[in-house]
């Protein structure tokens, strides 16, 4: 086994200035220069790029039993979101895929819709008022207030001020951020050490959580949210009660990938189409699968190796990490020509029959995919329609439409837009 190729950075910090200083456009060009398998340094920290659907394949699903998250990125996340899907692995990860598993079976996902419908609506006759009086909205805000809408009340069928949430959320996901770009946070010491505004944001969601349990607890009643779903599914298990604690990670875990992941891309989604009105009458269904492909709100995975291993003839050490990036991967001209280029017609039966199975992968690969993904998609695709039906947004002038990669890959700056009546 031979040792991958890569940037050569700094002596010291090797390439942790480049990535903290372009990640997106860092791990790009690495790809493009050193191909399918790039070794990264930082500090001492040693990875690996995939950027071939065969490789990732491998990590994420063929020999998944070789990698596991004992990770950076899960260490940090594990202090937002607890032990969860998200962060847990092996009997943990198992027992709490198990009992959520039947909350997402396709019985379920029609009792969405009505949710769903009743917050566009409210929304819609905003955007009406807006219109009348030529008046902009930000996009990213109003895709973030309306997937915090409806995932509280799919959660607990409860009312909560979208920004409250909304507010804890920006200041969790940056902090987890920056510790993550950071080779050593005090953080790590202790939770004890966290940045006040990082505890205080914490507490925000915690107290808001805890006090929807509590009161479910105390009614006794059974409204058909997701909530009722989790309390049904944990009491089939007989004994094995989940503590209030365990039902706040679901929750907030859940709040997190159901709102902050789908509006950032349903964002994407409605700037893409006002700069290419051509696709408006398209099938929503590509389009959204456009839009991730170009904006994956999961831009990065990571990994480390439990074992020595070789993937596409170079050594990955025990111990060393492995990076895998839907947005690289998904610009990757061997299975994307003209990848910049937005063209829902990438996803018709036909051309996606010429590209490998694994090339397109925003929700993950193998036993840790998505679990919420046909959920995702059915509320994304829901919101798209009746958004293009209703009105035509165009783009206010003058504006950057840059990205921000964190945990998620958040936009920029807010982005404006001009609500006009009868769309299409």
């Amino acid at each position: 086994m031979t040792r991958a190729p890569g940037p050569k950075g700094t002596l010291i910090w090797g390439s942790l200035g480049a990535v903290q200083k372009d990640a997106l456009g860092f791990l790009t060009q690495a790809a493009a220069s050193h191909g399918d398998v790039v070794r990264l340094r930082f500090g001492p920290v040693i990875a690996h790029l995939l950027n071939h659907p065969d490789h990732i394949e491998h990590v994420l699903s063929r020999g998944a039993q070789g990698y596991d998250k004992d990770t950076r990125s899960v260490a940090q996340i594990k202090a937002t979101c607890g032990a969860s899907l998200l962060s847990s692995d092996g009997a943990a990860w198992q027992r709490h895929r198990r009992l959520i598993q039947p909350v997402f079976q396709p019985r379920f996902l029609d009792t969405i819709d009505p949710v769903v419908d009743t917050a566009i609506d409210a929304m819609l006759d905003r955007w009406a008022i807006a219109a009348r009086n030529a008046t902009p909205i930000d996009i990213v805000a109003e895709m973030m207030q309306l997937m915090i809408v409806i995932s509280v009340r799919f959660l607990f069928s409860s009312e909560v001020d979208p920004d409250r949430i909304d507010r804890a959320l920006k200041v969790l996901l940056a902090d987890t951020w920056r510790r993550l770009e950071a080779l050593f946070d005090p953080s790590m010491i202790s939770p004890r050490l966290h940045r006040p505004a990082f505890k205080q944001a914490l507490a925000e969601i915690d107290a808001v959580v805890f006090a929807l349990i509590r009161a479910r607890r105390q009614s006794g009643t059974q409204p058909d949210d997701l909530l009722s779903r989790l309390l049904s599914a944990h009491e089939g298990e007989g004994l094995d009660r989940l503590t209030d604690t365990e039902l706040r990670d679901a929750a907030v875990t859940l709040i997190l990938a159901g709102h902050e992941t789908v509006a950032n891309a349903l964002a994407w989604a409605i700037v893409l189409l006002a700069q290419n009105p051509e696709w408006r009458r398209h099938d929503p269904h590509k389009v959204w699968s456009e839009t991730l492909r170009l904006f994956p709100s999961i831009w990065i995975m990571e990994r480390r190796a439990v074992t020595l291993d070789e993937i596409g003839g170079y050594r990955i050490a025990k111990g060393s990490t492995v990076l895998m990036s839907p947005y690289v991967l998904h610009r990757n001209p061997q299975f994307w020509p003209n990848a910049d280029r937005f063209d829902p017609t990438r996803f018709d039966e036909t051309t996606v029959a010429t590209r490998p199975r694994h090339a397109y992968l925003p929700f993950g690969l193998g036993p840790h995919r998505c679990i919420g993904l046909h959920l995702g998609n059915r509320v994304a695709e829901r919101i798209l329609t009746q958004v293009q039906a209703a009105f035509r947004l165009d783009l206010a002038p003058g504006q950057s439409l840059g990205l921000a990669p964190g945990i998620t890959l958040r936009h920029a700056d807010a982005i404006y837009m001009y609500p006009r009546e009868a769309a299409i």
